[in-house]
């Protein structure tokens, strides 16, 4: 269907009826008058009667036609014009719209003075010609018809306002060479469709409509762990998370892939977590007496956090001992490093842990490097492990601290327009020996960190291929408080090589067991662990790094 002769035709129809309503309207309440039956001369001087008039007049002031209509008996107030005719209101008549107002203008043999009124009753007969009497039924009749079609005017004209409104916002019609607007007005009318429509009305939820249709929107888009949907409080908590400083007991959690235990990794020095006497290898078996095995982490780590000052409590299975202890703590504010560091005297190692790329990470890991090459270092471990990246900023930093020059990632548009990103010309260390730790779960900023030590060949990398998340996110905040963070653009290493579902491949691949939990320095730390017990230790992929700086 052609849409613009559609609508035309439909106008033409519009006017055409409004036109054929106003002259059956006209016909209904303006009935022919003589010419003779304007000229009313008879005058009543009775005072009583002129009062009586003036009440009349007053009360049909709303009414004017009532006045103007022949064949009754009535009270005019009558106004000749120089022309001898009486006049008609402006409003009612249909000359009105085609002639210029000029009814404020009197010429110059118009009366309007107290003497040119005059006050007249005459019988029926008087009033109207003999040959087309017109009988009080038939002024009603017209009244009451007059005031119908003023009525449905308006209804059709509403009526079909809305629909060309209605037809306008839901075209039905899809167009193939405009994909984008077809199909967000197909999400229109699936929505208007179980609104309007479906019968259990307690069962909508209209924010679990909108965020899981994002949510799925979104999951199509295959950037799996990058792109995705923020609730309000996810917002909150993704700000609150790379400002480094977070609200809980100051723990960390891994979920085994295979027994769906919830172990917690470490713990942050100082926190409620260390005070209580939770241990790193404890499994959280219940939370404030809920039982959590078999539980996902993302419904467990809600039951942890809280308001400050509040407590939580958390029973944990120690396999060390096979006890089961109950320990209750006051959730507290919480400054998180970012960078954790040890010193492995009997190598001159220094094992410096990134844990995420948040604000202020490129300072923390200076005042690591700078306090290990004080204490001797001589090579470095950069434990990237199971950091989900950050800043985009904060990657460039710390690539800069070990590259002079070059490029730390290509940025690629949608346009395929790509733009280098440089270092920032400040390095604090471009000679010492680097390994780079890598596994499954570091991604994004960490990626990026990795890609560009490898390529400018500044690190080795050993450990396992990297996540693969090779997106620049820009979050979009959406107007309940929720967001998107939207892949814009993608990023490559130096020498053009994608990374999105790809990765970062090691120079020297070595696994780890699912059952081992990386050692970081916080745990050595906690043990005060010396370089045999390292060594000793079940993480194959730390001591491939010391073995390999041992040999370098």
């Amino acid at each position: 269907m052609n849409e613009s002769y559609t609508i035309s035709n439909e106008y033409c129809f519009i006017e055409d009826a409004l036109k054929r309503l106003y002259d059956i309207f006209k016909a209904w309440t303006f009935p022919k008058m003589n010419h003779s039956d304007k000229t009313i001369t008879e005058t009543i001087n009775d005072d009583d009667q002129k009062v009586d008039a003036k009440k009349e007049s007053t009360r049909r002031s709303s009414n004017d036609f009532d006045a103007k209509t022949a064949g009754a008996s009535t009270l005019l107030a009558v106004h000749r014009n120089k022309n001898g005719r009486l006049p008609v209101s402006n409003y009612d008549d249909p000359r009105w719209y085609d002639q210029p107002d000029n009814s404020f203008a009197p010429g110059p043999g118009d009366q309007v003075s107290q003497s040119s009124t005059a006050y007249t009753n005459t019988s029926m007969q008087q009033q109207t010609s003999s040959k087309e009497p017109a009988p009080d039924s038939k002024r009603r009749l017209g009244r009451i018809f007059g005031q119908i079609v003023v009525t449905l005017t308006l209804l059709i004209i509403a009526f079909l306002g809305g629909w060309f409104s209605h037809q306008a916002y839901t075209n039905t019609s899809f167009n193939p060479s405009d994909q984008s607007k077809s199909y967000a007005n197909l999400i229109q009318q699936a929505w208007t469709a179980v609104d309007q429509n479906y019968v259990d009305r307690k069962a909508i939820n209209y924010q679990q409509m909108s965020y899981q249709a994002i949510s799925a929107m979104l999951g199509v888009l295959h950037d799996t762990g990058h792109t995705r949907f923020l609730t309000p409080q996810d917002v909150q908590s993704e700000k609150q998370q790379l400002s480094g400083t977070l609200i809980g007991i100051g723990i960390y959690l891994q979920q085994d892939a295979k027994t769906k235990q919830i172990i917690i990794t470490s713990t942050i020095p100082g926190t409620p977590a260390e005070k209580a006497g939770i241990k790193r290898g404890d499994v959280i078996v219940a939370v404030n007496g809920a039982n959590t095995v078999g539980k996902d982490i993302n419904t467990v780590n809600p039951l942890i956090k809280g308001s400050v000052g509040t407590n939580v409590t958390l029973t944990v299975k120690r396999p060390s001992t096979n006890q089961t202890l109950t320990f209750t703590m006051k959730r507290a504010e919480i400054q998180v490093p970012s960078v954790a560091s040890y010193y492995i005297a009997q190598d001159h190692i220094a094992h410096i842990q990134i844990k995420q790329f948040s604000g202020g990470v490129s300072d923390q890991l200076k005042d690591a490097l700078n306090k290990a090459k004080k204490s001797g270092a001589k090579s470095i471990i950069l434990d990237l492990r199971d950091d989900p990246g950050g800043y985009l900023q904060e990657a460039i930093n710390v690539a800069s601290e070990f590259v002079g020059k070059g490029n730390v990632l290509l940025e690629q548009d949608s346009t395929g327009q790509r733009i280098p990103q440089t270092v920032n010309g400040h390095p604090l260390d471009t000679t010492t020996p680097i390994v780079v730790l890598t596994n499954s779960n570091t991604a994004s900023a960490a990626e990026i960190v990795s890609g560009a030590l490898k390529y400018n060949h500044r690190a080795i990398i050993m450990g396992v291929k990297t996540f693969g998340t090779g997106t620049v996110l820009e979050e979009f905040d959406l107007s309940d408080g929720s967001a998107i963070l939207l892949g814009t653009s993608e990023w490559l290493t130096p020498n053009g090589q994608f990374i999105r579902d790809k990765g970062i491949q090691p120079n020297i691949e070595v696994n780890l067991n699912s059952n081992v939990s990386p050692l970081t320095p916080s745990d050595e730390n906690q043990g005060n662990l010396n370089l045999q017990q390292i060594l000793s230790s079940k993480d194959t992929q730390l001591v491939g790094a010391i073995r390999y700086l041992e040999s370098h």
